[in-house]
């Protein structure tokens, strides 16, 4: 079974996907973005 075919046949599942990437990669940056921003003592 191809992708395509499954994106074919279940077009929530690129949303479920994008949702999956975007709860995982939002809490990953924020929490980069905080690091860096720690005053360096």
């Amino acid at each position: 079974m191809n992708e395509k075919e499954g994106l074919d046949k279940n077009p929530d599942s690129v949303a479920d996907s994008i949702s999956a990437v975007l709860i995982i990669l939002i809490p990953v940056v924020a929490i980069i973005y905080w690091l860096s921003g720690l005053p360096t003592s």
